[in-house]
């Protein structure tokens, strides 16, 4: 009896497991059939605006058999460090889409938005028969006016190119500063994304040290490599080798991404300690 329950339950995990990636089968062929084609190209990366009621945005379509209809179009700030906020939604109609489609946004009347800044969109397209499509944006710049004084002029100068190229957003969240793992004991590396986030595919997991007097980093091992796709969070196991062992040394985990935009960006984890 108890063996019968037992095969019975591994076959409902099973059935359930395969019906849930049968659909994720679904949903993305869907999606590549109703948001294939479909871009989103201007603004160009980096590119700088100078007037904040006059930003354009610009949509390309390749013809197929779906109709499309531009129906919204959200606002992103990014900080210095890395975080993108969502601000409001800064156009709302029906705009349909044939080949191309310009459309001139105002962020100027955001409440407490300060310039110069780093920012994205993310487009929302409208598929009259299907799911709809969200694009996001390469991050632009925008400045008060084009006449700017010595304090903007450093500011301006001081934005971010990593965060340009869309290289933000996804954090190594544990170990966390200053944790102490055990070597040769499995342990998790956890890593988030945020929803307005660039990066779609994680590539590389690399472990190195860093001696604490020197500041001199020296590779341990590739801890992981391959191609994953990320959407909110992912955790990898990975052990400390025992013949890593030195002196005065802290860990840290460089991990390689590539995102939408085919930019390729590196992000780090805070220092740990390992018990040898």
């Amino acid at each position: 009896m108890k063996l019968s329950l037992l095969l019975a339950c591994l076959f409902a995990i099973v059935a359930v497991t395969f019906v849930e990636a049968s659909l994720q089968d679904e949903i993305d062929a869907a999606l590549k059939k109703f948001c294939g084609g479909i871009a989103l190209t201007g603004p160009t990366k980096g590119q700088t605006f100078t007037n904040p009621k006059k930003i354009k945005v610009t949509v390309t379509r390749k013809k197929n058999a779906q109709a499309k209809v531009i129906n919204g179009v959200d606002a992103y700030s990014i900080d210095s460090k890395g975080k993108a906020k969502y601000l409001t939604t800064v156009w709302k109609g029906n705009y349909n889409l044939n080949t191309k489609a310009t459309l001139t946004v105002d962020i100027s009347k955001v409440k407490g938005l300060k310039f110069p800044g780093q920012f994205e969109f993310r487009v929302w397209v409208h598929n009259k028969a299907g799911p709809d499509c969200t694009l996001m944006s390469k991050v632009f710049k925008v400045k008060s006016s084009s006449h700017s004084n010595a304090v903007e002029d450093s500011e301006y100068k001081a934005l971010s190119q990593d965060i340009d190229r869309g290289c933000f957003g996804v954090e190594l969240t544990a170990p966390v500063l200053g944790a102490e793992v055990n070597a040769d004991e499995a342990f998790t590396v956890e890593i988030k994304r945020d929803t307005a986030a660039h990066t779609e595919a994680l590539t590389n997991l690399e472990l190195y040290s860093v001696n604490l007097d020197s500041r001199e980093s020296t590779k341990v091992q590739d801890s992981w490599t391959g191609s994953e796709s990320i959407s909110n969070m992912m955790n990898f196991k990975d052990t400390v080798p025992a013949s890593a062992k030195a002196d005065n040394v802290a860990f840290y985990y460089k991990l390689t991404a590539n995102t939408q935009h085919e930019e390729t960006c590196e992000f780090f984890s805070h220092p740990f300690y390992v018990n040898f």
